[in-house]
């Protein structure tokens, strides 16, 4: 499924980077390879940007730079602290640079991919999210300003880091196959100038896009010969997996669960 988080300040973003998108702490089951990154939207086509994603060219993409030239392409805002109307200290937002879409793999498939040792399976993964993100972007829209209504443009430059590992629980990192895509904040119209990005869409657009890439995983899986069975969330799962089995797997999750029992939570939105 894709998950959409809140929009990131360039300092987040940098710090995501190197803590967790580019770590190798993140890649437990595959610590001998490099960690699989790739450049994604038309964007970054029409940048040249292709194949791993560079640390220069993410960094000035957080600031809202152009990724060749360093050319500012949308209003980098500072975060700065100042008294208020009442007295209180009061702190500007610093500039979005962008948001973190995460695709994850069902339990199954990770598992088949990770422990299995079936690289095949984490190809249908990679290719799945490539269709998904290129279906996202299409809903990308310009901020044009207060008294405008954006524009879509179906434009975006995204960058992805794929990893194997759950957040450990009690030293046991869990096999979690999911992609990070990072969607940075900023797009272009047909007159060529670039704006940032109104984001209302890409979330609205969150559970079609999460369709998309569940029907293409299925199709691939099927394709590789598994037999699919639909999950409890109507995600395609690899049949022959006990639910013991798989509840054993996710300590993370069940972790969650527990936390949100005992708050009186339940719910996606909860988690």
């Amino acid at each position: 499924m894709l998950t959409l988080s809140k929009p990131l300040s360039a300092g987040q973003v940098r710090s995501y980077h190197e803590r967790e998108f580019a770590s190798e702490r993140q890649n437990y089951w595959s610590r001998n390879q490099e960690g699989h990154s790739e450049w994604h939207g038309q964007l970054a086509a029409e940048w040249g940007l292709c194949g791993a994603v560079g640390d220069e060219h993410f960094a000035r993409l957080t600031e809202g730079q152009h990724p060749l030239t360093q050319a500012q392409m949308v209003r980098h805002q500072v975060s700065r602290t100042y008294e208020g109307k009442n007295g209180k200290a009061v702190t500007s937002v610093e500039h979005r640079a962008g948001w973190d879409a995460t695709f994850s793999a069902p339990k199954s498939v990770s598992l088949t991919a990770l422990v299995g040792g079936d690289d095949r399976v984490r190809e249908a993964h990679r290719e799945s999210v490539r269709v998904a993100l290129g279906e996202l972007e299409h809903y990308t829209q310009a901020r044009i300003g207060n008294v405008h209504a954006p524009e879509t443009t179906g434009k975006f430059v995204a960058a992805t880091f794929e990893h194997d590992t759950a957040r450990p629980v009690e030293g046991y990192a869990a096999p979690q196959l999911h992609t990070h895509a990072v969607i940075f904040n900023v797009t272009e119209r047909d007159n060529g100038q670039t704006r940032s990005v109104q984001s209302h869409e890409l979330y609205a657009s969150q559970h079609y896009a999460t369709s998309i890439y569940r029907a293409e995983l299925a199709s691939r899986l099927q394709g590789l010969g598994y037999e699919i069975e639909s999950g409890k969330y109507r995600q395609p799962e690899i049949k022959g997996y006990t639910q013991e089995y798989l509840e054993a797997s996710s300590p993370r999750r069940e972790q969650i669960k527990d936390h949100l029992r005992s708050q009186g939570l339940d719910g996606a939105g909860a988690a």
